[in-house]
């Protein structure tokens, strides 16, 4: 484990954290992470979480201009629609089947278990802009599928920090769902 690591599971804990509390600062803080794990990632040959990355990276700079842009304006928590239910399955099977023939060409590693989270995480950021609440569920899921990703990957900081997003993920799900329970 490096420096870098370190700093990727640090800054990348404080930006969830920041985002449970919707902070602004919790765009630049993840884009630390973002960045180093990028980097981490690509050296891996872990295609699919290097090209999540940079959908993260420019998630980012959207995120942090668009909250910027938004101050006293805030955005609701709310409950997924039902009709929503098929859409996102099927998305996300599309994605996977895209992914999966997209990373075997380019001879990543661990193709089918990297397609079906690259899909996921992709899916699930849309769920988490709208502020949906199940976006927390899908995380803890998710997350905890990447800590056994990169146990088998062999890359112990990013298994330990994708276990604080599981375990953050679900705080996010009990702190959001205090919000529809206020209204």
């Amino acid at each position: 484990m490096t420096t870098w690591d370190w700093i990727a599971l640090l800054t990348g804990i404080a930006g969830v954290l920041l985002t449970i509390f919707e902070s602004i600062w919790c765009w630049p803080v993840a884009l630390i992470s973002v960045v180093i794990s990028g980097i981490t990632f690509y050296n891996q040959n872990l295609l699919g979480d290097f090209s999540l990355q940079i959908f993260y990276f420019c998630s980012g700079i959207y995120g942090w201009f668009y909250w910027n842009r938004k101050k006293g304006n805030s955005i609701v928590v709310s409950k997924m629609l039902k009709k929503w239910i098929l859409p996102i399955v099927l998305s996300i099977a599309i994605q996977s089947v895209i992914y999966y023939f997209l990373l075997r060409h380019f001879k990543s590693d661990q193709i089918l278990f990297d397609s079906l989270l690259t899909a996921c995480s992709f899916t699930c950021t849309f769920m988490m802009a709208k502020k949906w609440l199940e976006n927390w569920i899908l995380w803890v899921i998710i997350d905890a599928a990447y800590v056994v990703l990169y146990i088998i990957k062999e890359l112990p900081t990013y298994a330990i920090l994708y276990g604080f997003f599981s375990l953050m993920a679900l705080y996010g799900f009990y702190s959001w769902k205090k919000q529809l329970i206020i209204k």
